[in-house]
């Protein structure tokens, strides 16, 4: 029996209290209290509410892109303080701020707001499941995407339209007005204008893309805390595409060459598939990026370095595609040298989507 009281006399506490209190106490950036275990995380549960609610109400403001990064944030910390079952009001509760602050704005604002607001949910309920893997990470960036895709769908099937007449129609509007207001470069507005008629999908992805990043950036604020938890964030520089996201590229390669040399093939096919690989273009530009983090920290670069070679690889990948070049060409030369298929105990990439465990 005296095994289980300390040396100041008092019981000892429960399993899994210390780890609770030594979160609580990074979360709030000091000492937790005397008082007893519950204290600090009971405290940061309020936080992480507000949290969500400040992250509802930004998703209908012109910096909605910080909305997943708070909404994210705050449930994971919820999710820290009270389990599974504290996630539910904050997700709530971003939901519903999103819905009040854009419900004036109409309907199209109500349903992309709270979509974005949403968008941090999925991605902190998918970290808090184990399954922010690679491959997980791209599944939450599609639920985002067909979330935005399926409402403006419903939207404009209400106003009997396709989606696609709803979006040439927009084009359309601000062609006209673009050109009106700049006549001496209509015809680079034209062309603009031709490929935003055949390429508007890839803007949905773009939206749900940058979505689920900053989403990743409100998990990664709490990395701390979540190693006292005995949680890890998976890091960028460990970032490897599942083979099917591959094998998707693959098919998708052979559909767009299909439908660029037999006169037969739909145009549906050419717009779908060509759409298709611009989306796989952001899963294997992080790829890519993912080669530079590691590249970067093996040769120990500082931190100014590294600001300057990310924005440059920013640039050249917005000019030059470099990024998704070097993300594509990983997959078979695999220069960070990942033990792709290996055993389960491995801390690669490629086992992130193998296990459910929180090693990243």
């Amino acid at each position: 029996m005296m095994g289980a009281w300390s040396n100041n006399g008092r019981p000892a506490a429960p399993t899994g209290a210390s780890d609770a209190r030594r979160a609580g106490q990074i979360v709030r950036g000091g000492n937790a209290s005397e008082g007893g275990d519950k204290g600090p995380l009971a405290r940061a549960l309020p936080k992480a509410f507000v949290l969500c609610a400040i992250g509802g109400a930004l998703s209908a403001t012109s910096t909605s892109f910080l909305a997943p990064a708070l909404v994210a944030y705050g449930i994971v910390l919820s999710a820290m303080c009270a389990g599974v079952r504290g996630m539910a009001p904050g997700a709530v509760l971003a939901a519903a701020a999103a819905a009040a602050v854009s419900l004036p704005l109409g309907v199209s604002s109500l349903a992309g707001s709270v979509i974005t607001s949403l968008a941090g949910v999925v991605v902190a309920a998918a970290f808090w499941a184990g399954r922010l893997t690679p491959g997980g990470s791209v599944a939450c960036v599609a639920v985002i995407v067909a979330a935005h895709l399926g409402a403006d769908a419903v939207i404009s099937a209400t106003r009997g339209m396709t989606l696609n007449e709803t979006m040439v129609s927009l084009i359309e509007t601000y062609r006209q007005s673009l050109t009106e207001a700049s006549p001496t470069v209509s015809a680079q507005i034209e062309s603009a204008a031709s490929l935003m008629r055949f390429f508007w999908p890839v803007a949905y992805v773009a939206i749900g893309f940058a979505e689920g990043m900053f989403a990743h950036v409100g998990v990664r604020l709490l990395r701390a805390p979540l190693s006292g938890q005995g949680r890890q964030v998976p890091s960028l520089d460990a970032y490897d595409v599942p083979l099917w996201v591959v094998a998707v590229l693959v098919a998708t390669a052979g559909a767009l060459a299909v439908a660029l040399t037999v006169p037969s093939a739909p145009d549906a096919m050419l717009m779908a598939s060509a759409n298709l690989a611009m989306a796989l273009r952001f899963a294997f530009a992080v790829q890519g990026a993912a080669v530079l983090a590691w590249f970067m920290r093996e040769k120990g670069v500082g931190s100014l370095s590294r600001v300057l070679l990310g924005a440059l690889a920013l640039y050249l990948e917005v000019q030059f595609v470099v990024l998704t070049v070097v993300g594509v060409v990983d997959v078979w030369a695999d220069f960070r040298h990942l033990r792709r298929g290996g055993d389960a105990g491995g801390d690669d990439a490629a086992n992130q989507d193998k296990e459910p465990a929180q090693a990243g």
